[in-house]
């Protein structure tokens, strides 16, 4: 309470802006997604307590996501459609390659099986795309399995911190 030039007693009321943090580089970020195909395919979502988290500029998003994000706020909702090329890249024939059977001693072989193993660039995910028992050969692919698709992102900004 306050006092007016006349004595009168005044209630003041302050209100205050609560600024919300913007999206950008070094920023501790909390969101959910769905994510489809262009045929409306889920392909992966978010569930309650399993949110993603990541610090901005990290690359651990695809580029076309980062991109969408920067300057968003907690609260905000959008879609964005992200190109393969701003996403998991095109699909490349020469990472699919055929190895011998024997090379994956004693695991169980099944196609959509993946696992990782060290490479030129460093270690890779790769995906069983056939398992050819009577040749005793694995077809083995190193593509991303979104590699050439364009993504679908229903994005929710959770936190910005």
């Amino acid at each position: 309470m306050g006092e007016n030039c006349d004595g009168e007693k005044i209630r003041i009321i302050i209100k205050r802006r609560v600024l919300k943090m913007k999206i950008e580089n070094g920023k501790k970020v909390t969101l959910d997604f769905i994510l489809r195909d262009d045929k409306g395919n889920l392909l992966d979502k978010t569930t309650k307590g399993d949110e993603l988290n990541f610090t901005y500029g990290d690359e651990a998003v695809v580029a076309g996501l980062e991109e969408a994000l920067l300057g968003r706020k907690a609260g905000d909702k959008f879609n964005v459609k992200i190109t393969p090329n701003k996403g998991y890249g095109e699909y490349d024939e020469n990472l699919t390659i055929e190895m011998p059977i024997e090379d994956f001693d004693g695991m169980g072989l099944y196609e959509g099986l993946e696992f990782e193993a060290d490479t030129d660039d460093g270690v890779g995910v790769f995906t069983i795309k056939e398992v050819i028992s009577e040749e005793d050969k694995v077809i083995v692919d190193g593509n991303h399995p979104y590699a050439g698709m364009t993504l679908n992102f229903q994005i929710k900004v959770i936190k910005v911190k």
